[in-house]
């Protein structure tokens, strides 16, 4: 996780020394599919279907190529299989930060992020296990497509967000996976 937020202060330190052109204030919002790559457990079977995702961020486009974000993503999955809650929904809340590179091609502009935060997660319904925060460290990329003589934009994205899950019998690093469609309002300063 050091790693991580070390990678990202550099990348913003970079990213201010390249100057302020096209700076803007930017606010998103998103949403679609959840999913995961790892199960709790395979045998016997422990883990979630797919789900859906709403999130938002608000960051500051630093230069035409970097800019800084912080998000939130809220996910929700069923859980099935050999655990003592399945057959109840899974909610899942990340807060945190990343760092954008994008490349604009007219209209159309390519992006990655990296970044790191927290996710919290917690059972809907009876409860089997208390809810419990862990450290995550999230990454992906999209597109944007920018709507012309606007400050508009849509995007989308598919984004990771790597964790461990050390609770409720299991130990297993977690890979989640969003993909969203979202909307992006520029404010210029």
């Amino acid at each position: 996780m050091r790693l991580v937020s070390c990678g990202a202060m550099l990348a913003l330190a970079a990213a201010a020394s390249l100057g302020a052109q096209e700076r803007s204030f930017i606010v998103s919002v998103y949403g679609g599919g959840a999913d995961h790559l790892a199960d709790l457990r395979s045998t016997p079977a422990a883990y979630f279907m797919p789900g859906y995702n709403v999130g938002g961020s608000v960051g500051v486009q630093l230069n035409r190529h970097f800019a800084v974000h912080g998000d939130f993503t809220y996910t929700r999955n069923p859980a099935r299989g050999a655990s003592s809650f399945a057959g109840n929904d899974v909610n899942r809340f990340f807060y945190g930060a990343h760092a954008e590179a994008r490349y604009p091609i007219g209209a159309v502009a390519p992006f990655v992020f990296l970044g790191g935060g927290a996710v919290t997660i917690d059972q809907v319904g009876v409860d089997q296990f208390d809810h419990f925060t862990r450290a995550a460290a999230m990454y992906g990329g999209g597109l944007f497509y920018s709507i012309p003589r606007s400050r508009l934009e849509l995007f989308g994205e598919v984004k990771g967000l790597t964790y461990r899950w050390n609770v409720a019998g299991f130990s297993r690093m977690m890979y989640d996976v969003t993909y969203s469609g979202g909307l992006s309002y520029r404010f210029p300063f």
